[in-house]
């Protein structure tokens, strides 16, 4: 390949890029040598003579089969020296300007593509885009090719002078040229011929030629060559360079075949397609439409909302109206309908809304006293138990109380939970447990003539459930069964198995999915349901029992509880032959049961006083002697008012606060903050019995008012034998400072428990 040019400019380069694609396709049959005679440096005259010189020496003694030259150049240095360099080798020319077949009188071997550029419809595409257009300005340089395109544009002017006036920016130095460029009218588009030589010597790249332009007109411009895009050209009627070069390969490849080179015909096809840059049209706000049909336009984001944007948009406005239309339809049909249900739905809603703004309240109201209570029973209890022997039969009872307390305890939690929709608590369950239990309850409270049947397998597994949720639905279920038999003979069948799920099962049951369920059945052969109750008996406060004192509460809430859980409550049932109750809830994937609660620590016997501050009798009485026997010396006080008044006359006989929160005058909070005034350095432990209160109590409000540690009742004496001995140890050991220490600094993390 003989090329006029040098290596880097970007024409030779794209020339060579369409060559290679072809030729090295064909691997190593072909061989290829490159040579560039770089007449853009050099003129032709000059240099010449020398590379005719240079070509015999280096070539002397190879053999070429086909040679490619590329551009005016080259094809004239052939047609003087081919016969003394390479006699009768064939010739492929391409990017050839202004050919005539006279160029090739005489002379045999030669054949190529012949570069036509389209530069009257260039011109009339950019003044039909831009139709505002008064001037038009044209860019040239001083090379071969600038002056053949330039001679042919110029050529071109007559035939417009009646429309636009035109600009020559030719043979003009980069200083000069920019000036006239900011100079140039408001209605201006430029025509880029080209720009690499300037008269002073000046030379540049397309590149740098097409960035100094654009920087200093901005204005459009169009151009002749598609590696003119992407540089600051805008578009044009573009001469695809590689494609060229590609095609004259080809020929090539035919010549290597076998065919003479002068049957091949000199193709004057150009190559040409609209070709435009993105970038160009969206800075000067041309869209798409403007341009002509089979446009191909480069940089465009590649997206599918812009390329298909109107049509995304049609669709969307007719699918709006159409939704439209549906909804307005289907208004108009139900409105009366919806208005007769409408009271009934609201009626329905009131009842309901009050019936759980009252069981909230309620709820609420006795929280704290019901935990007092059970705070109570579980301190004397632990109190006993530490008092019989170990092995007596007593220790079992009470430690059925202690479960009991436990159960009570979970209860409450339960009651406030449901009743102002709070998040719950999850763990490992071993459903067989749980069931067993039930079980052992349910047969001690229903009559002898009914048979209860425990059908239990062992891979039934482990679910993530509350335990305490759980016992409450397989309570309501197996009373359920017990009021459908009622007093007559019968049977109720408990079974617990897993099953495995396929994607069918969310046909029949939305809220079951494809996996491993544990499933309880409940089944007995009572009354059955009548067809006009299965679809209200999960509805809350239905009951076929108000009348023997049903609340209408254990189906629905049951079936929130399984709901919640991620599971799902099935019926089936036939008057007078029984009902089935299936749970299914899903299987727990790699976990362990939670283990049972240790075994008590043995008793620490710590050296300190703590003073003991609640209303409550039972409360009092109870964490008096459980504190005692732990080994503290114990101060007890009814009443905020008596234990202050105490705290004043010996501050430093105590080593430990243990305080109720919510008591009369000054609650724990306030008590606190009153010892703390008189003595800064005492730990506070502040107990309560209001669940709601924990989550006020944050971290930051604790550390504010001096609090240590927050504990909920019913507390337990392990929860005692972890917190206070730390407390008071360090207190202890702050107190014996000499005279003059520093105070008792306290940890501004607080526990919750």
């Amino acid at each position: 390949m003989l090329n006029s040019y040098s290596p880097g400019y970007v024409w030779s380069d794209w020339k060579t890029k369409g060559i290679r694609k072809v030729l090295d396709a064909e691997g190593s049959s072909v061989r290829l040598s490159f040579e560039y005679m770089d007449t853009k440096r050099y003129k032709p005259s000059e240099i010449f003579d020398t590379l005719k010189e240079v070509y015999r020496l280096k070539y002397a003694s190879v053999s070429f089969d086909v040679i490619i030259a590329s551009d005016n150049n080259a094809l004239d240095f052939l047609l003087l020296y081919r016969a003394a360099l390479f006699p009768g080798v064939p010739v492929v020319f391409c990017g050839v300007n202004d050919f005539s077949r006279a160029m090739l009188k005489g002379q045999t071997g030669y054949t190529g593509i012949a570069e036509d550029y389209d530069l009257k419809g260039t011109l009339d595409l950019a003044l039909s885009i831009h139709p505002e257009t008064t001037h038009v300005a044209y860019i040239s340089g001083g090379g071969t090719s600038s002056h053949i395109i330039r001679d042919q544009f110029e050529s071109l002017i007559p035939g417009y002078a009646s429309r636009v006036d035109f600009i020559r920016l030719s043979m003009m130095s980069p200083d000069d040229l920019k000036k006239a460029l900011a100079d140039l009218p408001e209605h201006t588009v430029i025509l880029y011929l080209s720009y690499y030589v300037t008269p002073d010597g000046t030379r540049f790249t397309v590149a740098e030629g097409l960035s100094l332009i654009f920087e200093a007109a901005r204005k459009p411009i169009y151009g002749i060559w598609d590696y003119t895009l992407g540089n600051g050209a805008l578009g044009g009627p573009m001469l695809r360079v590689q494609e060229q070069a590609s095609e004259a390969a080809r020929m090539a490849l035919k010549v290597l075949d076998g065919t003479p080179v002068d049957d091949l015909p000199v193709m004057r096809e150009s190559f040409l397609d609209p070709i435009f840059d993105y970038t160009m049209l969206d800075y000067f706000d041309i869209s798409m439409g403007r341009l002509p049909k089979g446009s191909v336009v480069i940089n465009e984001p590649v997206t599918v909302y812009y390329r298909y944007k109107y049509v995304i948009w049609a669709t969307v406005l007719f699918l709006i109206y159409q939704s439209v239309t549906i909804v307005v339809l289907m208004r108009i049909i139900a409105r009366r309908k919806r208005a007769e249900e409408r009271e009934k739905a609201l009626e329905a809603q009131l009842r309901q809304a009050h019936k759980m703004e009252a069981m909230g309240t309620f709820a609420g109201g006795i929280a704290h006293d019901f935990n007092n209570i059970l705070g109570g029973i579980a301190t004397c209890t632990e109190l006993a138990a530490d008092e019989v022997e170990g092995e007596s039969p007593v220790q079992e009872d009470l430690a059925q109380v202690l479960k009991a307390v436990n159960r009570g305890k979970s209860l409450v939690r339960q009651i406030l939970t449901f009743s102002q929709n709070k998040d719950r608590e999850m763990q490992p369950v071993q459903m067989r447990l749980i069931l067993m239990e039930c079980t052992q309850l349910l047969k001690s409270s229903i009559p002898s003539t009914i048979d209860v049947r425990l059908n239990v397998q062992a891979e039934a597994g482990f679910v993530l459930a509350d335990p305490t949720q759980i016992h409450q639905v397989i309570m309501n279920l197996c009373t359920n069964a017990r009021h459908a038999v009622a007093n007559q003979k019968g049977c109720i069948e408990i079974s617990l198995d897993a099953v495995e799920l396929d994607r069918k099962a969310s046909l029949r049951h939305p809220d079951l999915h494809k996996g491993r369920y544990s499933r309880l059945t409940v089944r007995d052969n009572g009354k059955g349901i009548a067809p006009e109750n299965m679809e209200r008996i999960f509805d809350p406060f239905f009951s076929t029992r108000k009348e023997n004192g049903g609340t209408g509460l254990g189906l629905s809430m049951s079936h929130g509880i399984i709901k919640n859980h991620g599971g799902a409550i099935t019926v089936a049932s036939h008057p007078g032959r029984g009902t089935i109750f299936s749970v299914f809830i899903p299987c727990a994937h790699g976990v362990a049961a939670v283990p049972g609660e240790a075994a008590a620590a043995p008793n620490i016997h710590t050296q300190g006083t703590v003073m003991l501050v609640d209303d409550d009798e039972q409360m009092l009485y109870g964490t008096e002697k459980l504190l005692t026997r732990m080994g503290y010396e114990v101060a007890a006080f009814s009443g905020s008012l008596e234990a202050l008044k105490a705290f004043r006359t010996d501050p430093m006989r105590y080593d430990l606060i243990f305080t109720d929160h919510m008591m009369p005058f000054l609650n724990g909070m306030e008590l606190a903050a009153e010892l703390l005034a008189l003595r800064s350095d005492i730990p506070v432990v502040l107990c309560t019995g209001y669940q709601d209160e924990l989550q006020a109590l944050t971290p930051e409000v604790l550390d504010q008012n001096g609090i240590s540690e927050v504990i909920s009742k019913p507390f337990k004496r392990q929860e005692l034998e972890t917190i206070l001995p730390g407390l008071c140890k360090a207190n202890a050991c702050n107190s014996s400072v000499a005279s003059g220490g520093s105070l008792f600094e306290k940890s501004s993390a607080k526990t919750f428990r």
